[in-house]
């Protein structure tokens, strides 16, 4: 869900990684960085300590390095030979299939005299822990007040929590919400008897599919969760819900483009007619040589099916800057590397700005090239672009393209334009095709129905103690949850100018008065949580 970007020092971009969708992040990578889930790595390695100092710094390096061993299978019995790829007819030993989980822990501000305190744990995304323990402000800023234990956790198959090590993809039959959320489960009963917190309330955080997370947690656990904060979490986002249209997606990232969200005049409309002069373009061998020239392609188009491909990309640019429409500079989204500009789709805008007139064959490329311009905010973020090369789909996704291939967790990936309401091109997506894509690449069917089986429909009537925050700035929030359901004890916060999660993030001089508010709203839920808590112990 989280797009992040990655960049080092290099010239050629390439995507690489996790999922669009999160934080919720989903990595995008540049070649500037290699996606964590592309690097099987041990996560038998031994614990490392760092020291925290005061005052604290509020990042990861001011956490302890933890493992936990886990079962790899939770819910039936996977035995401890299963992973012995050496010895095949090793003796059964009894004991089950585990791997070793990381996780983040501080305990700075930690008073287990105090039984209020909480434990405040963040349930990970789909990407390593330490890029949301660097950001996630919400927990360091409110910790002290609240004498707060705080841990991050990393989700299975992501960041060094790697089960069967770098044979992890062979055995992805192990990815699933449910086995994650049984993770942190056995994780917070370890701490219980660590640290004697079983009479402490645990408060659960999480962003965009780390938010889905923490609200599944409270829903499913809720003897263990006694509140969740979700933020950006699009959990209306499948198929199996009536409501759901994934166009609405689209429709949030073109009125990012619009004067509605601040941004010039004439860009929705010149980028709706860009496309015609594209596609055209991509029919021939000299068309797509102007195309491979103008938007600087490390390889140049082939086929007329490659014009498609330049135009997703520039499509996911706009995606990508429409969820981080942050109104200061951002390091979010490029995993600390370098920063996107404030309000950066208006940044974007500002390159489609002027009266292009309608191109007329292909010689008058200056909308094209505005087009590239705007892209490049994202692609070329470092201002040292040599070269861009269009990305593939696993480029997009990665790993989460099969859990979106299961569970259907949700992926803007397939979600279909229409070029009417939203600013890019008529492109449908079936059912049939996304099931026809997953069995020929994962072998597995999707199921659209199963999240609203396990957890029911928009009503959410087993739900309570859980805010659901959404910026309206953010694409997610089409598929959020924005309006008190009958009977549902859970408190809904919107946030006009805010974008994906933004509400977790630190506070920040430029934070619009919503987010503001969206926080101290968080904070009493967290208070009230707390004071029912006690009054049950």
């Amino acid at each position: 869900m989280d797009q992040i970007l990655g960049f080092a020092p290099v010239g050629v971009v390439t995507f690489g990684g996790l999922a669009l969708l999160i934080g919720v992040a989903v990595l995008i990578h540049t070649q500037h960085l290699v996606a964590t889930a592309d690097i099987p790595r041990s996560s038998l390695g031994a614990t490392k300590s760092v020291a925290v100092v005061q005052p604290i710094h509020a990042d990861a390096t001011n956490c302890t390095e933890l493992w936990i061993e886990q079962r790899i299978d939770h819910f039936s019995w996977l035995p401890a030979e299963a992973v012995d790829s050496v010895n095949d007819n090793a003796t059964p030993s009894g004991l089950p299939a585990t791997y070793q989980q990381r996780y983040l822990l501080n305990d700075q501000f930690w008073d287990p005299s105090d039984k209020k305190a909480p434990v405040f744990f963040y349930t990970g995304n789909e990407g390593d822990v330490t890029l949301y323990t660097n950001h996630t402000g919400l927990i360091w800023e409110n910790a002290r007040e609240f004498k707060a234990l705080i841990v991050f956790a990393e989700h299975r198959y992501y960041g060094k929590s790697f089960p069967f090590g770098d044979k992890y993809m062979d055995h992805l039959g192990y990815l699933t919400h449910d086995q994650a959320l049984a993770d942190y489960t056995e994780l917070v009963y370890a701490l219980q008897q660590q640290y004697n917190v079983f009479n402490h309330p645990v408060i659960a955080f999480g962003g965009s599919y780390g938010g889905m997370l923490s609200a599944w947690f409270r829903m499913k656990y809720p003897n263990i969760i006694a509140g969740a904060i979700a933020a950006s979490a699009p959990i209306y986002g499948f198929g199996g819900f009536p409501e759901f249209d994934g166009e609405k997606y689209w429709q949030v990232v073109t009125r990012d483009a619009s004067p509605a969200a601040g941004s010039a005049e004439n860009c929705v409309p010149n980028v709706k007619k860009s496309w015609t002069q594209l596609f055209e373009l991509a029919k021939t061998d000299s068309g797509r040589a102007t195309l491979s020239s103008l938007f600087q392609l490390c390889e140049p188009l082939t086929s007329e099916k490659q014009g498609e491909d330049l135009a997703m990309s520039v499509l996911f640019a706009f995606d990508t800057l429409a969820m981080g429409d942050f109104p200061y500079p951002s390091s979010y989204l490029t995993g600390g590397a370098v920063e996107l500009p404030a309000w950066p789709v208006r940044e974007a805008c500002s390159h489609l700005a002027g009266d292009f007139d309608a191109p007329e064959g292909s010689e008058n490329t200056t909308l094209l090239e505005a087009l590239r311009d705007a892209a490049n905010v994202f692609h070329n973020a470092t201002q040292d672009l040599k070269c861009f090369k269009i990305p593939t789909l696993w480029d997009y996704d990665g790993i989460w393209d099969y859990q979106y291939c299961t569970e259907m967790l949700p992926q803007e990936t397939y979600f279909s334009t229409n070029g009417e309401t939203d600013m890019f091109w008529p492109h449908n997506i079936t059912f049939e095709e996304i099931r026809a894509h997953c069995q020929r690449d994962w072998h597995t069917t999707p199921d659209p129905d199963s999240i609203r089986v396990s957890y029911g429909d928009e009503m959410l009537r087993s739900a309570s103690n859980i805010v659901f925050s959404n910026g309206l700035l953010d694409p997610w929030s089409s598929a959020g949850v924005l309006h008190t359901p009958k009977n549902a004890k859970v408190t809904i916060v919107e946030i006009a100018e805010g974008a994906h999660h933004l509400d977790l993030f630190f506070s920040h001089p430029k934070d619009p008065a919503a987010v503001i508010a969206a926080r101290k709203t968080e904070i009493k839920m967290i208070h009230k949580w707390i004071d029912e808590f006690a009054a049950y112990k």
